[in-house]
């Protein structure tokens, strides 16, 4: 499995996988041109667009993607309903039939993949993480960001992409007053601490995980090499910031 980070945080997201064969889209909150670019307009053989919720950042962009690809996108009946409501993604009634709604705990095939969706835990109308097997490999990724809490366990995973977005003690230190403070309760109800992020792992590691990306770290509420040495330390595998 080949995973490509093409941006990770409040500024917008968008990750590519590919077994060679098979691709998959994770979010459209990066351009599209920016993600062709960065993929070297290698998406000859994408197979479907995921989107977690309809917050921006994780899907601004997604008329873009309906233009400029044949893929199909899927997301949960609440996130699809969201996004036309909004105006500013420009998203059009006759292009409703583009979209596929994801359930929780049913899987899907789409390529070479099964995804199943799974609940999360964030201030938007129905969002989803994802359980992506790849049926060639047989190879599992997990897909979680932008929750405060997973409430599943998963087997036999070898790819964690998981949100680590803040240390409590850095926010307790610094957001202390006025607008700051109502950052912090919506931070602590709607994204994943890094002690969070860390019981998850431990609780979903395998023999067979290979690698782990943490995702969408607050620039000001993050410390990153600290981040990335407490997860290989528990896990024992290279582990990367997105």
């Amino acid at each position: 499995m080949i995973i490509k980070v093409i941006g990770s945080g409040s500024s917008g997201n968008g990750y590519l996988i590919s077994d060679g064969h098979s691709q998959l889209i994770i979010e459209c909150g990066i351009s599209f041109k920016k993600f062709q670019t960065a993929v070297e307009f290698e998406l000859g053989n994408l197979d479907g667009i995921l989107i977690s919720h309809e917050h921006r950042d994780h899907c601004k962009y997604i008329s873009y993607y309906l233009h400029g690809t044949y893929a199909d996108v899927y997301a949960t009946k609440g996130t699809i309903d969201a996004m036309f409501q909004d105006r500013f993604l420009r998203l059009k009634t006759i292009e409703k039939y583009r979209f596929q709604r994801l359930q929780y705990k049913r899987p899907v095939e789409i390529g070479n993949w099964k995804v199943t969706a799974f609940e999360t835990q964030h201030d938007v109308a129905e969002p989803c993480g994802f359980l992506i097997d790849n049926l060639k490999t047989k190879e599992r990724l997990l897909f979680a960001t932008d929750t405060y809490y997973v409430k599943y366990r998963f087997n036999d995973v070898t790819h964690i992409m998981i949100e680590a977005n803040y240390d409590k003690e850095v926010i307790d230190e610094y957001m202390t007053q006025g607008f700051d403070l109502k950052r912090k309760t919506r931070l602590l109800e709607s994204h994943m601490s890094i002690e969070n992020t860390l019981d998850f792992i431990k609780t979903n590691k395998s023999d067979k995980l290979k690698e782990i990306y943490l995702l969408h770290l607050s620039e000001s509420n993050s410390r990153a090499a600290e981040f990335r040495y407490r997860a290989q330390r528990i896990t024992g595998v290279p582990v990367y910031i997105a």
